[in-house]
C-alpha cells in the first residue's frame, strides 16, 4: 500500500494530530543513513520509472527495466557516524553475493539473480560535500552481470577499484539511462 504522507495515527477510533509524515521526519530524516535507498531511487528516476519496481526488502534484485533485472549497490566515504576530521578508509566494497532462486523453469539455481549492476558512489569525504540529494556528489558505474560472473566468479564482494576496472568508466546522473539502454541493446 502506497502512503500519501497524510495518513493519521488513530487511537480509540479517533484521528490524532500527527501523521505518517511526522513519523518519517522523526525516524528517517537523517538522509546520510539512507544512502542505499537514495541510490536506488536515483537510478529509478534516471530510468524514468514512476513507481518503485521492488518494494520488498529482501528480493534478489532492486528494479526491473525493459525486462532486465537491475541490482543497485551503494557506498560512500562519509557516514553520519563519522567524527569530524576522522580518517576515512579509502577502500570501498560492494556485495555481489550469489543467491538461490527459482527464476527460470522453476529450477533452483545458485547465481547472481540480476542482469545488470549499477554501482553508486557518493564521493564526498565530509558532510558538507556529500549531501545525498545533490546528484553532482554521485558517480555511477554500470556493469553487465555476465562480466561480473566472468571476472569475479564466486567472490562475495568487489572493490571500488575493481568496479572501475570492469566498467566503461564513471558515469554521471545525466548519462545513466543512456548507458543502461546501450548495455541492454548490446545484450540482444
Amino acid at each position: 500500500m502506497k502512503l500519501t504522507g497524510k495518513e493519521k495515527f488513530i487511537y480509540n477510533n479517533k484521528e490524532l494530530d500527527f501523521d505518517i509524515t511526522d513519523f518519517w521526519k522523526y525516524k528517517f530524516s537523517e538522509i546520510y543513513d539512507l544512502q542505499s535507498e537514495i541510490a536506488e531511487f536515483i537510478v529509478e528516476k534516471a530510468l524514468g520509472l514512476k513507481e518503485s519496481q521492488n518494494t520488498e526488502y529482501w528480493t534478489l534484485y532492486d528494479l526491473k527495466y525493459k525486462g532486465k533485472r537491475i541490482e543497485v549497490k551503494e557506498t560512500s566515504y562519509y557516514h553520519s557516524f563519522n567524527k569530524q576530521g576522522e580518517e576515512r578508509s579509502k577502500q570501498r566494497n560492494f556485495s555481489i553475493t550469489k543467491a538461490y532462486s527459482e527464476y527460470q523453469n522453476n529450477k533452483s539455481s545458485f547465481e547472481r539473480q540480476n542482469d545488470i549492476y549499477v554501482f553508486c558512489l557518493n564521493t564526498g569525504k565530509e558532510r558538507s560535500d556529500s549531501y545525498p540529494l545533490d546528484l553532482n556528489n554521485w558517480e555511477f558505474y554500470v556493469i553487465p552481470t555476465k562480466i561480473i560472473n566472468e571476472k569475479c566468479g564466486n567472490n562475495k564482494s568487489i572493490s571500488l577499484g575493481r568496479v572501475k576496472e570492469l566498467s566503461s568508466g564513471c558515469i554521471k546522473y545525466a548519462d545513466l539511462k543512456k548507458t543502461i539502454d546501450k548495455i541492454i541493446k548490446n545484450d540482444k
